[in-house]
C-alpha cells in the first residue's frame, strides 16, 4: 500500500466523528475559501505546489527519518508515540504521505477535513499544542533546507539559460560574456557599473520563483496549522464546556446541598452572636463578683489570722486551765483526805456521845438510888422527930437535933438530886443533839464526800478534756495557718480568675464580633453560591465562554 493510502487511517479513527467536528468548528466551503483569500492562497500557489510534489516524494523517506530521529530524541516526545496505537515505522509511512499531500492535494473540503482529522488524532493521543505546532518548525528546517537547494539549482539553471540566449546573439565567449554581465571587465574596456541588466533580472526572476515555492509551501502549511489548532481549540473548547456545566451542575448541588446547612448556620451564628453577647454580660458580672469575693476573701484571710491569734490565746488559756484543773484535781484529793478524816473524827464523836449517854443512864440510876435515900432519910427524920417528941429529956433535943440535920440534909440532897436530875436531863438533851448533829454531820459529810469524788472525776475529766482542747488547738491553730495561707492563695487566684474572667470578656466580644461577621460572610456565601446558578440572559458569559 502507498503510503498516501495509509495517511489517516490510523487505529483511533473509529472514536473520532469528523463531520461533527467541522461541524462545531465551522469549516465548510465557505470557511475554507476565506482563510485561503486571507492569506493569499490561490491556483498560482496550487501551481507551484503541484511542481514540488516530485521533490517532496523523493525526499520523503529522508524528511521523516530525520523528522522522527528528532522526535524520539526527546523523552516528552517519545512519550506521546509510545501511546500511538502505530509502530514508528508506520508513523514515518504516516508521515511520508503528509508530505506528499502538502503538494499533490485539490486543497477542498475533502482535503481539510483529512487535515482536521490529522489534528484531532494528535490531541485524542494528548499530544501537547506546543508540540504539534513545534513539529512544523522541524517540518520548515527540513522541507526549506531542500527547497533552498532547489532554488539554487534554479539559479544555476536561470545563468545558464541566460548564457545560452547571449551565444546565440554575440561572437564573444560564453566566459567572455559572463564575466561582462558581472561587471568585471578585462584589459582596456571600460567597465560598467554593476550587473547586466539581463542578468540581473534573470537572477532575480529565478529567486523569485524560488521565494514563491516557498511561499506557497508556507501558505498550504499555515491553514493545516490553523485546522489543527482549531481542533484542539475545539477540543478544549468542549472540555471547558463540560467543566462548565460540571461547575453549574456542581453550583446548583452545593446551593442545594448548603442551602439549608447555610440557614442554619445563619442561624446559629446570630443565637451564637446573642449568645455571646450574653456571656460577655455573664462574664464581666462575673468577673466583678470575683473582684469582690477576692476582696471578701482579703477580709476572711484576715479574720482567719485573727482566729489563729485567738487560737494561740486560747491555747494558752487552755493550759492555764488544764493547769488549774490539774490543781484542782489535787486540791479535791486534799479535800477529800480531810473528809474522810472528818469522818473518821465523826465517827470516835458519835461512839463518844453513845458512851456519854450510857454514863448518863448510870447517873440517873445513882440519882433514882439517891432519891430513894433521900426518901429514906426524909422518913428516917420524920421518925426521929417522932421519937425526939416522945422523949422527955435532954436525949430528946439531941435526936430533935439530929431529926433536924437529917431532914435539912434529906431536903438539901433532894434539892440537889433535883438540880442533877435536871443537869442530867440538860446533858441527856445536849447528848442527843450531839447525836443527831453528829448523825446529820456525818450524812453530810457523806454526801460531801461523793460530791468531793464526784468533783475530782469531773475535774479529771476537764484535765483530760483541757488536755484534749491544748491539743486540738493547737491543731486549730496549725489548721488556722493554714487556713490563713490557703485563703491568701484562694485570693490570689481570684485575682487570676478575675483577670482571666476579664480576658473572657473579651474573647466573648470578640467573639460576637466575629460571630456577627461570620453571618455577614455566611450571607455574601449564600449570595455567590446563588450566583454561580444564576442564568442571567442578560449577562455577557466570559469570553472563553464565547464559542463561534
Amino acid at each position: 500500500m502507498q503510503p498516501e493510502q495509509t495517511f489517516g487511517r490510523g487505529g483511533l479513527n473509529g472514536f473520532l466523528d469528523v463531520d461533527d467536528l467541522i461541524d462545531r468548528i465551522g469549516l465548510d466551503e465557505d470557511e475554507i475559501a476565506w482563510r485561503k483569500e486571507f492569506i493569499g492562497f490561490d491556483e498560482d500557489d496550487e501551481r507551484r505546489l503541484a511542481d514540488l510534489e516530485s521533490m517532496m516524494r523523493d525526499n520523503r523517506e529522508e524528511i521523516a527519518d530525520d523528522f522522527y530521529e528528532n522526535v524520539l530524541h526527546y523523552e516528552q516526545t517519545r512519550a506521546i508515540v509510545d501511546r500511538s496505537p502505530k509502530d514508528v515505522d508506520a508513523l514515518k509511512q504516516t508521515q511520508q504521505a503528509y508530505l506528499v499531500s502538502l503538494a499533490s492535494g485539490s486543497y477542498d473540503q475533502s482535503y481539510f477535513q483529512n487535515r482536521t482529522r490529522i489534528g484531532k488524532l494528535h490531541e485524542m493521543l494528548d499530544m501537547p499544542l506546543k508540540q504539534y505546532i513545534g513539529q512544523y518548525g522541524v517540518y520548515y528546517d527540513l522541507i526549506l533546507s531542500r527547497l533552498n537547494e532547489r532554488m539554487q539549482r534554479q539559479v544555476v539553471d536561470a545563468i545558464e539559460e541566460w548564457a545560452a540566449e547571449r551565444d546565440t546573439d554575440g561572437d564573444e565567449g560564453g566566459l567572455g560574456r559572463f564575466v561582462g554581465a558581472l561587471g568585471l571587465g578585462g584589459g582596456d574596456e571600460e567597465i560598467p557599473d554593476g550587473l547586466e541588466e539581463s542578468f540581473e533580472a534573470a537572477v532575480r526572476d529565478a529567486i523569485d520563483d524560488g521565494m514563491m515555492d516557498v511561499l506557497s509551501l508556507l501558505r498550504i502549511i499555515n491553514l493545516d496549522m490553523q485546522v489543527a489548532t482549531e481542533t484542539y481549540v475545539d477540543s478544549y473548547a468542549q472540555r471547558l464546556e463540560e467543566s462548565i456545566e460540571r461547575r453549574r451542575r456542581l453550583a446548583r448541588e452545593v446551593e442545594e446541598d448548603v442551602q439549608t446547612p447555610i440557614t442554619e448556620l445563619h442561624e446559629a451564628s446570630e443565637v451564637v452572636a446573642r449568645r455571646a453577647e450574653a456571656i460577655s454580660t455573664h462574664t464581666e458580672s462575673q468577673a466583678n463578683s470575683i473582684t469582690t469575693a477576692a476582696g471578701e476573701l482579703n477580709e476572711v484571710s484576715a479574720a482567719v489570722e485573727e482566729v489563729a491569734s485567738v487560737a494561740d490565746e486560747v491555747r494558752t488559756e487552755s493550759e492555764r486551765t488544764e493547769q488549774l484543773a490539774a490543781a484542782g484535781v489535787d486540791a479535791a484529793d486534799e479535800a477529800l483526805d480531810e473528809l474522810e478524816a472528818i469522818e473518821t473524827a465523826t465517827d470516835r464523836v458519835a461512839d463518844a456521845a453513845d458512851s456519854l449517854a450510857e454514863r448518863t443512864d448510870e447517873i440517873d440510876a445513882i440519882v433514882e438510888r439517891l432519891d430513894d435515900l433521900a426518901e429514906r432519910t426524909t422518913v428516917l427524920a420524920a421518925n426521929a422527930k417522932i421519937e425526939s417528941s416522945r422523949a422527955d429529956s435532954g436525949g430528946g433535943e439531941t435526936m430533935g437535933v439530929i431529926a433536924s440535920e437529917v431532914r435539912s440534909f434529906a431536903e438539901q440532897t433532894k434539892s440537889d438530886l433535883a438540880e442533877i436530875e435536871s443537869a442530867v436531863e440538860a446533858v441527856r438533851e445536849d447528848a442527843a443533839a450531839t447525836v443527831e448533829t453528829t448523825e446529820e454531820t456525818v450524812a453530810r459529810v457523806d454526801t460531801g464526800t461523793d460530791r468531793v469524788r464526784k468533783t475530782v472525776d469531773s475535774l479529771e475529766e476537764i484535765h483530760d478534756a483541757a488536755e484534749g482542747t491544748a491539743a486540738g488547738m493547737e491543731d486549730v491553730a496549725a489548721a488556722a495557718d493554714q487556713q490563713a495561707h490557703g485563703v491568701e492563695a484562694t485570693a490570689e487566684t481570684l485575682e487570676g480568675l478575675s483577670d482571666s474572667a476579664d480576658k473572657v470578656a473579651s474573647a466573648a466580644e470578640s467573639m460576637a464580633a466575629a460571630s456577627q461577621q461570620q453571618t455577614a460572610s455566611l450571607r455574601e456565601v449564600h449570595d455567590s453560591v446563588t450566583r454561580l446558578t444564576d442564568d442571567d440572559p442578560g449577562v455577557e458569559p466570559p469570553a472563553y465562554e464565547r464559542i463561534d
